[in-house]
């Protein structure tokens, strides 16, 4: 009985033992997990990917919109304010120095021919001011004209309208043989000199294209009047005695006069000189 006690009691103290070891060893860990993390050294969580992609991006900062400026017009836009302007023409003219009325005692007073002009001026806005010189080249005289002349170009684009009015002198630089053949006497060679000279007024419309800002071309159409004023021919020479008929020709024996114009049309280039 006394070995079964002592037994008993070596189990019983083995038994405390063993509990007492587990306590203590057990005591730190549960410690350590159970004691919150001081707030200061809490480990940052780590975000969720899927909640990151689900929200929706921010919106981009957005400048703020800067003082617009008013809206510039449909011609500023297009060219400068002010300008230098040099425009040349070349087309096709048919003119008849008596066409409307006639006394230049001329045989032929209608032909056709080729034109070339130079014009140069000052533009501000869509007003035009400027000088215009013009060769009418035809197959029976040559007529110059020096003109001033006045334009407004309407504001559309890409084509623009210009309408243009001028006025100033045209004289006759070259008259045929062929326009005066029936008053020269049998016997001449040399073909006496005819002048003519006198007022011009015209208009004409041109249809400018932009091809920069700075450079235009585009059609033409006018039309001219002329007052031109025919001076005295001398009597021509010729190697037979001339005789009364010639000299009682109107050609040689007084002036005379003649209400004509000229249908123009052409190519027109402008160029501007921005200043």
């Amino acid at each position: 009985m006394l070995l079964c006690s002592s037994r008993v009691l070596a189990l019983r103290s083995v038994s405390s033992l063993l509990v007492a070891s587990a306590i203590v060893a057990f005591a730190p860990s549960a410690a350590a997990q159970g004691t919150p993390a001081p707030t200061g050294t809490a480990a940052p969580k780590k975000a969720d990917p899927k909640k990151a992609e689900a929200a929706p991006a921010a919106p981009a900062a957005t400048t703020a919109p800067a003082a617009t400026e008013e809206a510039k017009p449909t011609g500023e836009a297009k060219e400068d304010k002010r300008a230098i302007y040099i425009s040349v023409d070349l087309g096709f003219s048919r003119a008849d120095v008596g066409g409307i009325s006639d006394n230049t005692g001329f045989d032929k007073t209608g032909a056709n021919g080729l034109l070339a002009g130079l014009g140069l001026g000052y533009r501000f806005k869509d007003l035009r001011l400027g000088a215009r010189f013009r060769d009418t080249s035809t197959t029976e005289y040559s007529l110059w004209s020096l003109m001033g002349e006045v334009g407004y170009g309407l504001p559309f684009r890409p084509v623009s309208p210009t309408l243009y009015a001028h006025a100033g002198y045209m004289f006759s630089n070259g008259v045929e043989r062929s326009v005066i053949a029936s008053s020269l006497p049998a016997g001449n060679v040399l073909t006496p000199s005819a002048q003519l000279d006198g007022l011009v007024v015209g208009g004409e419309i041109v249809a400018s294209l932009w091809l920069t800002k700075f450079l235009r071309l585009g059609p033409f159409i006018g039309v001219d009047f002329a007052w031109l004023h025919r001076a005295q021919v001398a009597l021509p020479q010729s190697i037979v005695p001339i005789g009364a008929d010639t000299r009682n020709n109107a050609l040689y024996s007084d002036s005379g006069s003649g209400v004509g114009y000229l249908l123009n049309i052409g190519i027109r280039g402008t160029g501007d000189i921005a200043f």
